[in-house]
């Protein structure tokens, strides 16, 4: 079971009703203008649809639907939401304006429109005169005849989207890439040019403060030397005298003696030979530092020209050697980075997973197309069945062209995850008349009677659980109306289905059967909604059959009723009436 009960309040003549259908097929009937059709559309409504009604009559309306039994994706959806789990029942609401805008509720929660009709299409297929619903919806159209195309179809389906879905990573992958490329060809121009400059030149860390000092001392050899050798005669003498290294030694050779006379002086006489010594080696050091000066012009403008090297490079790269350097390690880091990304590579991988997309919905477009056969041929029985002698109805399968989409052969053609395809469902009911889509020419009556037809050849594992059809029996004679009934009841196994009519054949085979009448409160027309069951139930039978309640209409109904083998489930609190 799903919908439990629809109550409306203000909405033209449905001043006051509760209506509950019950499990199976439901019934509605009562006499034209009754407002059998205004039940409908305020369901329509309370699923979040848009219904062409005057804003006089929907002023301060309230509406709200009570469902249980709500499937386990719409209860994550709504709860992704923020919406509120209402236990086993679910309650969509919906109040119109007088003035101002209306409000949308689920569970009570304030939810916008769009939400409210998502909710609603998850819960109830309406099909009803001149008015939109899912069955002219392509995708739907598409949901139908893979269904009926079966596991093989479905699989195929579920490969090409995954074919797509790979397909698509690929083509973002090589985007990303060449996107990567395109912002950084600039960055990496400039460190080509930087590498291209400082690369060849060898440049060291500390280099040029090496240079500078060599070259003060290329500058200066002369007078480093003459610095150097006065140091050496002051410590170790010339060839006339003796240095401060050989003073020092004769002072402490001379007055050895007395060292024991004191023992200061001793320490003394012992720190003079250690001077002497440290002297010596002083003269020698000095006399080698100035052995390797040299005055080298030739080597000094080898300096001078390395030093120009590294100053230009220094001031186009940091105005310093280090901050050349770095500008160099910089762009040699950025040049070998830019080239990781193989765009070859992944523009091959691009038409390889392209080449599986084709593959796969190419399989899938021809699965399409022979389910598309035989559902056509299963359903031009069942609408024969249920009396459209003329019927004729065709599944076109088509790709759309799209130049930015998938090549296949010479075409190029959209393709999403759905594969190729746009599935268009088309009706023809006339001898002479040629199949046309189904918004464009079918009547409410003719839609419905295709809706049961594909019903009953198709099983979808998210079939709403519950579908209402308006004016189902049309132009329907007493025997089609039989079978429309037929057709209903096996629909409403395991289902539930409520129907508008007038066909005492229909009615008389519902587990539930609902009366729409009318009558006048001060002055004003109000409409009421009560369930009938045994006498009442047939006396209503014989009235959809001959308008009055004869004996032989009443003894006809019973019969009716009888072979139905049908019986209405006792409810209680079907009946609320104006107020």
């Amino acid at each position: 079971m799903a919908l439990l009960e629809l109550r409306v309040k203000g909405l033209a003549v449905l001043a006051g009703v509760r209506c509950e259908p019950g499990p199976g097929l439901t019934a509605l009937t009562g006499e034209t203008g009754a407002g059998k059709s205004m039940c409908v559309a305020a369901l329509r409504l309370v699923l979040g649809g848009r219904v062409d009604l005057d804003p006089s009559a929907t002023a301060g309306a309230t509406v709200a639907a009570v469902f249980d039994a709500v499937p386990a994706p719409l209860r994550e959806r709504l709860e992704s939401l923020g919406v509120e789990d209402g236990g086993e029942l679910l309650t969509l609401s919906r109040e119109l304006p007088g003035r101002g805008r209306g409000a949308c509720r689920i569970n009570g929660a304030l939810v916008s429109q769009a939400t409210l009709r998502e909710a609603g299409e998850a819960l109830v297929e309406v099909t009803a005169q001149g008015e939109s619903h899912r069955l002219l919806r392509p995708s739907y159209q598409r949901a139908l005849l893979d269904g009926f195309g079966g596991a093989q179809l479905l699989a195929a389906r579920s490969a090409s989207a995954q074919a797509v879905q790979r397909w698509w990573q690929a083509q973002q992958r090589l985007a990303s890439a060449r996107d990567t490329a395109a912002r950084q060809s600039e960055a990496v121009r400039g460190a080509a040019d930087t590498v291209a400059d400082l690369g060849g030149l060898g440049l060291r860390a500390g280099e040029d403060d090496e240079l500078l000092s060599e070259r003060r001392r290329l500058v200066h050899a002369v007078r480093l030397a003459r610095a150097a050798g006065a140091v050496r005669t002051a410590c170790s003498g010339d060839g006339d005298s003796g240095g401060a290294a050989d003073l020092l030694a004769a002072a402490a050779a001379e007055h050895g003696e007395l060292g024991g006379v004191d023992h200061a002086l001793a320490e003394l006489l012992g720190e003079c030979g250690r001077v002497a010594e440290e002297v010596r080696e002083l003269a020698s050091r000095a006399r080698t530092y100035g052995d390797g000066l040299v005055v080298d012009d030739t080597r000094l403008a080898a300096v001078d020209e390395r030093l120009e090297v590294i100053d230009r490079a220094s001031r186009r790269h940091g105005g310093t050697l280090a901050g050349a350097l770095e500008a160099l390690a910089a762009a040699e880091s950025l040049l070998a980075g830019a080239g990781q990304a193989d765009e070859a590579g992944l523009a091959c991988e691009v038409e390889a997973r392209e080449a599986e997309v084709v593959a796969a919905v190419t399989t899938l477009s021809q699965l399409r197309t022979s389910a598309a056969r035989r559902l056509e041929a299963a359903v031009v029985a069942q609408l024969r069945r249920l009396r459209l002698r003329h019927a004729r109805f065709r599944v076109v399968v088509e790709a759309r062209p799209d130049e930015g989409g998938l090549t296949i052969g010479d075409r190029r053609v959209a393709a999403g995850s759905e594969g190729v395809d746009e599935i268009d469902f088309r009706l023809a009911t006339t001898p002479d008349g040629v199949p046309i889509p189904l918004g464009q020419g079918p009547s409410g009556g003719e839609l419905s009677r295709l809706a049961l037809a594909l019903r009953a050849v198709v099983a979808l594992g998210d079939d709403c659980a519950t579908l209402v059809l308006d004016e189902v029996d049309a132009g329907l004679g007493g025997e089609t109306a039989a079978r429309v009934g037929e057709a209903l009841v096996g629909i409403g196994v395991g289902r539930q289905v409520m129907v508008v009519t007038h066909r005492a054949e229909i009615a008389s085979r519902a587990a539930t059967h609902l009366v729409v009448e009318r009558g006048d409160l001060n002055g004003r027309a109000r409409a009421s909604v009560r369930a009938v069951d045994g006498e009442e139930r047939v006396a209503e039978v014989a009235r959809l059959m001959s308008g009055r309640q004869t004996a032989a209409a009443l003894a006809r109904a019973r019969e009716l009723l009888e072979e139905g083998g049908l019986r209405s489930p006792r409810r209680a609190a079907a009946t609320i009436g104006p107020g």
